[in-house]
């Protein structure tokens, strides 16, 4: 595949792969620059926006607190939450919202139209709660839950936000500050944070030295970089290869119980079905084959203002690709320059 001659068909400045077999790292590559016009190329330690995969990052969170005997699943998201409350309905009266519905889009909720677009820079720096409330023009409506939870699944923001209030008032930390302490630092990961909008650096990682934001006619986007209120569900800053780190990890836990983060029962539940579809894990989404396993996989992807990446996993195989590119395209993966490396790659 001529990389270099698709970016320029799809108008991408730069690009940043790994992929992985057998749970080993295959091949690294990286294309362009970090910025269009510019000699910052793209190498090993370049970081890009991962937006929404930022979920799967938060489900391992929660998951590993599960694990050590610190959260449940399936309790009542309300006997944790102090600061505020999800509100009862004749919704919940039939099934309470729990961590596991919320990790799995299938809590009830609806998020409002125009909600959690990213952040303005002449607005306040919206806390969580305030979020949950309604009273920002992120979420102009207070969270609550519009259909009985588990009946269906719909992709939702607001259930991760309900999330990192939950972390808040039990532990008294920020997703970032947790993240770090039990997924970042024990992995020895250098180059991967949430970005907090109020913060330019992160010890010896400046933000200034991340890609840069473009549109799908290769022009860099307003603001250079986007952010959003939703640090849990789309603040995630990090590179293809320490990407594929934490997913190498994961399946490690998965195949063997040998991973850093995880056992081997709670990596196994998070890439089990949850709930009322089969292609909905905890903070993941999977497609399922019946007659051959190890084509089976697990996927995570974000696209946000400027940018666009995928995850997809083969974890039988332990099989997988991370692409990430600093390009809005104003289309899905599966069109994108994104799915052209993956289903190319994934096909040879």
């Amino acid at each position: 595949m001529n990389i270099p001659e698709r970016m320029k068909h799809f108008n991408v400045p730069g690009v940043s792969a790994t992929y992985f077999d057998n749970g080993k790292v295959g091949w690294s590559k990286h294309f362009g620059t970090l910025e269009k016009n510019t000699d910052k190329n793209v190498n090993d330690d370049s970081i890009f926006h991962a937006c929404s995969i930022s979920k799967m990052i938060t489900a391992l969170c929660v998951l590993r607190l599960m694990q050590d005997g610190a959260l449940d699943l399936h309790k009542d998201i309300n006997e944790y939450l102090t600061s505020w409350k999800m509100p009862d309905n004749e919704f919940t009266t039939k099934k309470k919202v729990t961590l596991a519905n919320l990790l799995a889009h299938q809590a009830g909720l609806y998020d409002c139209e125009g909600s959690f677009s990213p952040y303005k820079n002449d607005d306040a720096i919206p806390k969580t709660i305030d979020i949950l409330r309604g009273t920002t023009p992120y979420c102009p409506e207070e969270v609550r839950v519009k259909y009985v939870p588990e009946t269906d699944c719909e992709y939702s923001d607001a259930g991760y936000c309900i999330i990192s209030q939950v972390l808040q008032d039990v532990f008294g930390e920020t997703i970032q500050q947790i993240a770090k302490r039990i997924i970042f630092e024990p992995l020895g990961l250098k180059q991967t944070f949430f970005w907090e909008i109020d913060k330019d650096s992160y010890g010896n990682i400046s933000i200034h030295n991340c890609a840069v934001g473009h549109n799908s006619s290769g022009d860099v986007v307003d603001g250079i970089r986007a952010s959003y209120p939703n640090i849990e569900g789309a603040a995630l800053w990090t590179t293809a290869n320490e990407l594929t780190s934490i997913t190498l990890d994961l399946l490690k836990s998965y195949h063997s119980n040998s991973g850093s983060v995880l056992n081997q029962e709670m990596a196994q539940l998070m890439l089990t079905p949850y709930g009322c579809t089969d292609d909905v894990g905890l903070g993941i989404f999977l497609f399922l084959d019946k007659d051959d396993k190890s084509e089976s996989h697990f996927m995570s992807q974000g696209w946000g203002i400027g940018m666009q990446c995928k995850l997809r996993v083969c974890h039988e195989s332990q099989r997988g690709i991370v692409v990430m590119t600093n390009s809005d395209p104003s289309m899905d993966q599966t069109e994108s320059l994104v799915g052209e490396i993956i289903n190319h790659t994934m096909s040879t």
